[in-house]
């Protein structure tokens, strides 16, 4: 494959991968500290009382849809680049841009769903607001634990292992393992109501992935460029800047008049 591919593939992988993680973290930040929970809400059958809690900080919780929004799109462009960085097995990279190419449309529409809670119904909390609350915000975090564990699970599984003995070192590969392990344990606690809880582990788990993985490639980027440096200045290129140098030197010694 181009060099030239690899290398810019490397770096966008890098910055998008740290960069996405980060907006996700913010977009966290913010919606853990909004105090309105949908989760908890569905579970504990509360929709009335999350409206009431979204109404008071709608703003914060539309910065926060907005920035996870974002964030995921920018996760989507780091999968795309670590799986060009895959040649030797191209087939579980392709399964990786499965895992990821599905769930950016479909956790958009989780954010999308709970964004049209916060913005349209909140903080209404009459019957019929928090009937149409329950079913669009049953479909948006039920989208979202999907998307997630597709995203910073499956996806970081199966990049560890297309990208073994190639950009990922040995210690990423396991780390991708144990996201892939916890992945599908966050959606099998889905069906059991009081396990739901242990879902949320492979969000530290599957950012923190990101985020080394972004760091891996940018040493790995700057490495490459040092090692370009290096190449740059062979022995032929000195013997050759050398060379042109005495040639010069002779031209004007032998260009000044004869005493």
């Amino acid at each position: 494959m181009d060099t030239k591919f690899i290398a810019n593939s490397t770096r966008m992988g890098s910055y998008t991968a740290i960069g996405g993680a980060v907006t996700m973290i913010v977009g966290a930040i913010l919606w853990g500290t909004s105090g309105a929970d949908l989760w908890v809400a569905l579970d504990s059958g509360d929709v009335a009382g999350y409206l009431a809690a979204a109404g008071a900080v709608q703003a914060q919780l539309i910065a926060n849809l907005t920035l996870w929004m974002v964030g995921v799109l920018i996760l989507g462009m780091a999968g795309v680049a670590l799986a060009n960085l895959c040649v030797q097995r191209p087939l579980l990279a392709q399964m990786a841009l499965v895992c990821i190419r599905t769930g950016v449309p479909l956790v958009l529409v989780a954010y999308i769903a709970m964004l049209a809670l916060v913005v349209q119904i909140a903080p209404d909390t009459s019957a019929t607001s928090v009937a149409i609350a329950q079913v669009v915000g049953w479909i948006g975090v039920r989208a979202d634990d999907l998307a997630t564990a597709l995203m910073i699970g499956a996806a970081p599984l199966f990049l560890s292992l297309a990208g073994r003995d190639e950009w990922a070192p040995v210690w990423l590969v396991r780390w991708g393992y144990l996201a892939g392990v916890i992945g599908l344990l966050s959606l099998v606690v889905l069906y059991i109501p009081p396990l739901r809880g242990l879902g949320f582990i492979i969000i530290p788990v599957g950012v923190a992935w990101m985020i080394a993985a972004g760091i891996v490639l940018l040493r790995r980027s700057g490495a490459d460029q040092k090692d370009e440096g290096v190449k740059a200045v062979t022995p032929e290129v000195i013997v050759g800047t050398l060379s042109q140098r005495g040639g010069s030197d002779r031209g004007r010694r032998g260009a000044e008049p004869s005493r």
